[in-house]
């Protein structure tokens, strides 16, 4: 699943305002905290981790209120129930809101919880690239339950048939690129490869900008970053791409086309592993291979969510800190891979040979992209309003590119002016 931050002040599904926000309880010496939630299909996992964390905190108890139909309308109804003082006690939200909801003084920084001392977040578990994702100004807003990373899918039969004779899946880009010519040259409207270059918030992009040691914006956000080299690499990378594909495609359309064994290569979220493994059971030999990263200062730019704090209250916001832990430690990331496509975040237990194998006993494709993690942050949001405009410009610049209807030095200087333009 992706994130965008999109239209988060429009009008839209009833308000926080509107929901029975319950008051904390004290009933039996138990202090209950209420935490939003956007993402319906994920009650189950939500359930569970919060009846894990009641009964190994027997004094406490977190309670979840669906607000909203995803990730989007959540934060707009969060933005909403700030204005009439009408917040949870704190939500789950992705970590690209980070931003927006620092800025706006709805999430409370957590620095006082853990005493100011990073090392006491990677001693969670936590990169510092992931706590430097849920940074805002030297301040941690939020801690990281989940993320995803983009990975290479490979129809291995389809590979074969067309000379392909390694046992493992292609590792870099000129290989992807050699052998999807091959894959191409069969005919039959057979595609080489295909790249999600729509996904929401210029995703791809951003993932082949940071593998290649690129960067959206400066370090003071007062101007873009990405029209140096590593966004020239970017969009030569998926200029090639156009060399491969047969049939350009909706994402939905190119997914359909991978299950269905025609393309052999397709370069999506590592969430989509669990389905796409029991659409093509049976039908060929699936492969995961890791995202190409080829610069040595390259990362990449996970999807990612977490737990945010609103409460100002002392009792709750110890709760809230508790449950936070929690659902990093080890049980609370194996419910995380129980319940969902996502990956665990806490890098430490991935470390653990024991924990380790219990995940990919639930997600073996994860095997051997578990450790991309290390250099894997989250994805990056322009600081305006016009996100929107700014990542759907850049989607109708990379079809042009894509289609090798336009050569990637033009694009990139047509996608620096028209987002230095959006952002004012």
């Amino acid at each position: 699943m992706m994130f965008s931050r999109r239209n988060f002040m429009k009008a839209g599904a009833a308000t926080s305002a509107a929901l029975a926000i319950p008051a904390i309880s004290h009933a039996a010496g138990k202090t209950t905290v209420t935490l939003t939630q956007g993402v319906q299909t994920y009650q189950a996992l939500l359930a569970e981790l919060a009846a894990e964390f009641e009964a190994a905190n027997p004094s406490m108890a977190v309670k979840f209120v669906a607000d909203g139909e995803n990730w989007d309308p959540l934060l707009n109804n969060t933005i909403r129930a700030a204005v009439v003082n009408a917040l949870p006690d704190g939500s789950w939200q992705s970590l690209t809101y980070a931003g927006i909801l620092a800025s706006r003084k709805i999430a409370q920084p957590l620095n006082e919880m853990f005493g100011g001392d990073v090392k006491a977040l990677e001693a969670l578990g936590l990169s510092s690239t992931m706590v430097d994702a849920t940074s805002v100004s030297g301040q941690v807003y939020c801690l990281p339950y989940g993320t995803t990373v983009p990975i290479v899918y490979c129809n291995m039969d389809l590979l074969r048939k067309a000379g392909y004779q390694k046992p493992q899946p292609p590792a870099s880009w000129q290989e992807i690129f050699e052998v999807g010519k091959q894959v191409a040259a069969l005919g039959g409207g057979i595609n080489g490869g295909y790249i999600e270059y729509t996904s929401t918030n210029a995703w791809m992009f951003q993932n082949l900008l940071n593998s290649f040691g690129g960067k959206m914006m400066n370090d003071s956000r007062t101007d873009i970053a990405f029209d140096g080299a590593g966004g020239r690499q970017a969009l030569e990378t998926l200029y090639r791409f156009g060399d491969i594909l047969k049939t350009d495609m909706t994402q939905e359309q190119s997914r359909q086309a991978f299950k269905a064994g025609a393309t052999a290569m397709h370069i999506q979220s590592a969430s989509g592993t669990a389905s796409t493994a029991k659409a093509v059971a049976g039908h060929f030999e699936l492969a995961i291979s890791q995202f190409p990263v080829e610069s040595t200062n390259g990362r990449l730019a996970g999807a990612g969510h977490g737990f945010f704090m609103f409460t100002k209250d002392p009792a709750k916001q110890r709760v809230v800190w508790e449950f936070m832990k929690f659902a990093t430690s080890q049980k609370g990331q194996i419910i995380l891979a129980k319940n969902s496509g996502y990956m665990p975040i806490n890098i430490a237990a991935l470390k653990d040979p024991g924990f380790l194998d219990a995940y990919l006993k639930i997600n073996p494709y994860h095997r051997g992209i578990v450790d991309r993690l290390a250099i894997t942050g989250d994805q990056f949001s322009f600081p305006s309003d016009n996100t929107v405009k700014i990542v759907q410009m850049m989607a109708d610049e990379m079809h042009d590119v894509v289609t090798q209807r336009a050569k990637p030095d033009a694009v990139l200087a047509q996608m620096a002016s028209q987002t230095r333009k959006l952002l004012g």
